[in-house]
């Protein structure tokens, strides 16, 4: 019914899903789809006041309208107001009984060039604003389509807006849960603040007009995210825009949203642009003092990582990280570039004198399998595990000859 009759046809819909007909007399009269809400609309998240660690742990609590359909032989004046209304006064019970848990909200768009949304007006839905006209592509990215949504915001509680964001969700809304949504800091905001300190020395490059945020709280946030595994400057802004108030405040983030008074991260753009324009050498040594003044002697088993990040002359990130979890103890940048490759500037990062190898283990992948970089791990009283390929067959006969039939050969 609807791929004959919804301009949009039947899609394909997301997370828990409902299905209600509305039937008059034996007929379906009207069609409705509900299904998982969308990840991130800022307009939502400021009428609830979510910030965004508790947006992705309850999340579940709104529920999106993705189809709504009345046959064109059952249209009549009032008919489509009448069974979205009388949908939603059942939508909670059925919702509960079908997935275990009440929803409090309901979301849905309109396109303003093909309907004024007037059936929404007509069942007491609140126009929260338009969308920025972004369309998903794949999974990872938005891009830009120029046709902004209406969107529309219905509470299926008088008290929705409370209730999701209190501490403690009822006892009907708790199966809304998702687990370990939401990755917080592995630092305390004491730590947070060191970080923050440790970046003061550090020459501001951007502009004036373009210094809106703390040069000290951008490159914490940027720290930040490799310390929570970010592997790409995308993936860290993932990461650190969940960081609640709290932590943004002990960052130094000081720009505020004008409507909730929240203190508003900085964008994808600002954090990459950034990340380009600054020395990377004198980024990554700072860095690496911070983490070495604060971890102490380095953990018994590290692995060498060569990690790519940004744009420009910060090609890559070569990390030492820890082995259990993947946080970086210490870290040099690499353009990427013969003179200034990732073998070099690992090789110079092992070298460092900042860094303590005494009683470690470093692994790596057969790009390191230098004598040269070997020896460095060796003298500083280390320990190492490399791989090798057939690609190097002198050092591959060597390694069988000496080796044998030993487990580590595969």
């Amino acid at each position: 019914m609807l791929d004959d009759e919804h301009f949009l046809g039947s899609g394909r819909e997301a997370g828990d899903r409902l299905c209600q007909f509305v039937i008059e007399r034996g007929e379906v009269v009207a069609v409705l789809i509900w299904c998982a809400a969308a990840w991130h609309i800022r307009e939502r998240d400021l009428m609830i006041g979510w910030d965004p660690v508790t947006r992705s742990q309850r999340l579940k609590l709104v529920v999106q309208l993705r189809r709504f359909l009345v046959p064109d032989k059952a249209r009549r004046p009032n008919l489509a107001s009448q069974c979205l209304g009388f949908a939603l006064r059942e939508l909670p019970a059925r919702w509960l009984e079908e997935h275990g848990y009440r929803p409090l909200m309901a979301e849905s768009f309109s396109d303003p060039e093909s309907h004024a949304g007037t059936v929404y007006k007509a069942t007491n839905w609140i126009c929260a604003g338009e969308t920025k006209g972004f369309s998903q592509d794949h999974t990872d990215y938005y891009l830009p389509n120029q046709r902004p949504k209406k969107l529309w915001l219905k509470p299926l509680d008088p008290k929705a807006a409370v209730l999701m964001c209190a501490p403690h969700l009822t006892e009907d809304c708790r199966g809304a849960l998702t687990a370990g949504g939401g990755a917080r800091s592995p630092l305390r905001t004491g730590r947070l603040k060191t970080l923050r300190q440790a970046f003061e020395l550090v020459p501001d490059p951007r502009r004036p007009q373009s210094r809106r945020h703390p040069l000290t709280a951008m490159l914490t946030l940027i720290a930040l995210g490799l310390l929570m595994g970010g592997r790409d400057m995308l993936n860290i802004w993932r990461k650190v825009a969940k960081l609640d108030q709290r932590q943004r405040e002990a960052i130094g983030l000081r720009v505020r949203e004008k409507q909730s008074g929240r203190l508003r991260m900085p964008g994808y753009d600002a954090l990459n642009d950034l990340m380009n324009a600054i020395d990377p050498h004198a980024y990554a040594a700072t860095l690496t003092e911070w983490l070495q003044a604060n971890a102490g002697i380095l953990p018994r088993s590290l692995a060498l990582d060569g990690k790519n990040i940004g744009d420009g002359k910060c090609g890559m990130i070569i990390t030492l990280c820890r082995h259990e979890d993947g946080r970086p103890v210490a870290m040099i940048p690499a353009t990427g570039k013969k003179e200034d490759c990732e073998v070099s500037e690992a090789r110079a990062l092992l070298a460092d004198p900042l860094v303590n190898l005494e009683n470690a283990l470093v692994t790596a992948d057969p790009l390191h399998n230098k004598e040269p970089t070997l020896r460095v791990i060796v003298e500083k009283g280390g320990d190492y595990l490399v791989g090798t390929k057939d690609n190097t067959p002198n050092r591959l006969k060597a390694v069988e000859t000496t080796l044998g039939d030993a487990p580590f050969l595969t």
